[in-house]
């Protein structure tokens, strides 16, 4: 337990999900939804969806506050409505904790948020959606892998922190798992630990990329950015890779869809 701790805080995560207390979160409870950031697709008519879940940091990225908006645009010009969820500012608000890993608490926010997006008219749950997540935001991509939300169709985790997820691990819809190979922080070494307890195999798709560091997909981090360990740099071929394969990820399972009055990828 102690190395899954000492994993996860650092990643910067520890901190961000301290709870509320009883009479805070109760006071402040409705402003979860402020934490919910909705980006739909141009155009009529139902469309897929894809909740977002940013890396340990939160929504900003050493400085960056655009990066997980510009992933939601990315999926909006492929038809897809996007809802950005800040679990590390909504959780307490909610007086849901972490209990170290982050996974369980990560996919209890993405509950409340569907339950808010389905209210307010943000994405159409009748239609197949997906769930995207980055470093600690990957742990909640792969609990809902094996605990899906109605009408989860696939997940994506981009070099996603996999510690702490039960033995043995079954995922429920297909995992699209990016990871670069020279990574400290969320390491090949221990995706692999994952894999070797995790089935069925044909749910799981891994891409990995020599060379590529932490956040190799952010364009903002051109020079290298030493953190607890480890570094966090842009690697364009590997990004532009997985772009490619997440995106042919998506167009796939859309493509074998049932429900064609969806639009989308």
């Amino acid at each position: 337990m102690t190395c899954r701790i000492a994993a996860i805080a650092a990643l910067g995560f520890m901190t961000a999900c301290v709870p509320a207390t009883e009479s805070e979160a109760a006071m402040t409870e409705a402003s979860a939804d402020e934490h919910y950031y909705a980006y739909p697709a141009d155009g009529d008519g139902a469309k897929p969806w894809i909740v977002v879940l940013p890396g340990g940091g939160g929504i900003e990225v050493f400085g960056d506050r655009e990066f997980y908006f510009d992933v939601a645009r990315h999926w909006n010009a492929r038809g897809l409505d996007a809802l950005v969820v800040h679990y590390q500012a909504a959780a307490p608000l909610l007086g849901i904790e972490s209990e170290g890993i982050p996974g369980p608490m990560e996919a209890q926010v993405v509950r409340d948020a569907l339950a808010s997006a389905e209210r307010e008219g943000w994405l159409d749950l009748s239609c197949p959606g997906f769930v995207i997540g980055f470093s600690a935001g990957g742990s909640g991509v792969i609990s809902l892998a094996n605990d899906p939300v109605p009408g989860l169709a696939g997940a994506i985790g981009y070099y996603p922190l996999v510690l702490g997820q039960p033995e043995p691990f079954e995922a429920k819809v297909p995992v699209l798992v990016l990871q670069g190979e020279s990574d400290d922080l969320t390491t090949a070494e221990a995706l692999e630990t994952f894999l070797a307890n995790a089935g069925p195999a044909e749910n799981f798709t891994v891409h990995r990329y020599p060379g590529a560091e932490h956040g190799f997909d952010i364009p903002s981090l051109t020079l290298p950015v030493e953190y607890n360990g480890g570094v966090f740099l842009y690697q364009e071929e590997a990004a532009a890779a997985a772009g490619r394969q997440a995106d042919a990820f998506i167009a796939r399972i859309l493509a074998n869809r049932p429900d064609a009055e969806c639009g989308g990828a």
